[in-house]
Order: structure tokens, then sequence, then C-alpha cells
């Protein structure tokens, strides 16, 4: 059995496997970025790089575990934290830091780190009634904050 392909069809095919291609490795590129924050100053510019105003750079620290098995709320954090392009999942039952800045105003910045490496954050009010917001720079230009 053959197969006769016209240039006209056989241009179409290469855009599609050229097409698949990019969108792969750009998927892939993402996946596998790695921002390593591993002193004090480089969170700090990492902050300021989303345009998040913080009020010193003294922060506050612990540790806490990513647990093995996640309940509504952690499902519902890591959806936040897929948006910014962090996936939690990889993370399971490992220890991570967890470094707090202050904004002012009630909120704060959380950068989750594990060995080095951001794998996740937020920007929280601390109100009752606050919200929590993915560590991304918003299109206008004008950081979440």
């Amino acid at each position: 059995m053959y197969i006769t392909l016209t240039k006209k069809r056989l241009f179409l095919i290469l855009c599609a496997i050229i097409a698949v291609f990019l969108i792969v490795t750009r998927v892939l590129s993402v996946k596998a970025e790695r921002i390593m924050l591993n002193t004090n100053a480089e969170r700090v510019e990492y902050i300021k790089s989303l345009k998040i105003d913080i009020l010193s750079d003294e922060y506050k620290m612990k540790t806490v575990t990513i647990p093995k098995e996640f309940g509504k709320v952690y499902e519902n954090y890591n959806k936040l934290q897929l948006s910014a392009n962090f996936d939690l999942r990889d993370y399971k039952g490992k220890e991570v830091v967890v470094y707090t800045y202050s904004c002012g105003n009630e909120k704060n910045v959380n950068l989750m780190i594990y060995k080095g490496r951001l794998i996740g954050g937020d920007v929280s009010e601390m109100s009752l009634d606050g919200s929590m917001k993915a560590l991304v720079v918003e299109e206008s230009g004008k950081g979440k904050t």
C-alpha cells in the first residue's frame, strides 16, 4: 500500500510535526526551569523581580513537610502553585523551608525552598477573609501584592 502525498500535504504534516515539537520542548523547559535561591539576597532580589514590595530583607523561617497525600487544602494550594508553573506533587513527603517576608498592610510573601530551589510560594493577606495569590508578575507589569 502506497500513500501519495502532494507537496501541500507534506508541508502541512511537517508544520504539524514542528508545532508539536515546539510545544513539547516549551512545556519541558518550563517544568525544568530551576530558580535557585540559596541566600537572603537572592530571595529578596527574586521578590523584587516580581514587582512585590517588602518592608525589609528580614524574614521568618520555618520547616514544613509536604504531605505524602494531599487533602483538599493542599490540592487547592497546589492549583495555585500550578498557575505559577510550580508543582508541589514532586515534593510529597519532603521537608521544605518556608521563608516569610512582610509586605506591610497585613500581607506576606512566602517562598518555599527545597535544597536551595524555589518550589512554590504565595502572597497572602493575613486577615480572616484575606486572599492568597500565586508568585507571578501580572501582565500589566505590576506584581501581585
